[in-house]
């Protein structure tokens, strides 16, 4: 199969499943942030690293996450969010890390089902660029419709 052929597949499951993901989170920011219930000192870090990522400030944004992760270290969203960030910045793999960290923390809580879908279609975006990444792609967007479907 060539490399065209690899690309319109891989945009065809995008258009399916991105939809379908955002039709489910309804209150799904254009940014990767979303809010947490938490203390005032990490909600404070999550809000400057949310500014931040909007003046495209990412390694500042990254180090505000790091440090709220430092005091909630077991915080899936936060955990998110830095996937998000690290995609961002054009780091594939470490993004793709991250999410996964997040949905181990999030486990398989029904509170964080909606993380949960937006770590794997994270992770299918990071895979895109990957040198394996069809396999990836395919496991990630499998993964994320399951949920979805699940609901």
């Amino acid at each position: 199969m060539n490399r065209n052929n690899i690309y319109m597949r891989l945009l065809l499951r995008m258009l399916l499943i991105i939809p379908l993901a955002t039709a489910l989170i309804k209150d799904a920011p254009a940014t990767p942030y979303i809010k947490i219930d938490s203390s005032s000192a990490v909600k404070s870090l999550l809000g400057d690293a949310l500014s931040k990522y909007k003046e495209k400030e990412y390694e500042q944004a990254a180090a505000l996450l790091e440090r709220a992760l430092r005091i909630k270290p077991r915080h899936p969203i936060l955990w998110y969010n830095l996937a998000g960030v690290r995609l961002t910045q054009g780091q594939m793999k470490r993004a793709a890390n991250l999410a996964q960290k997040s949905n181990a923390l999030a486990g398989t809580n029904k509170r964080y089902r909606r993380l949960r879908i937006r770590n794997w279609v994270l992770i299918a975006r990071a895979c895109e660029s990957m040198e394996d990444g069809k396999k990836c792609v395919d496991e990630a967007l499998k993964r994320a419709q399951a949920l979805s479907q699940a609901w």
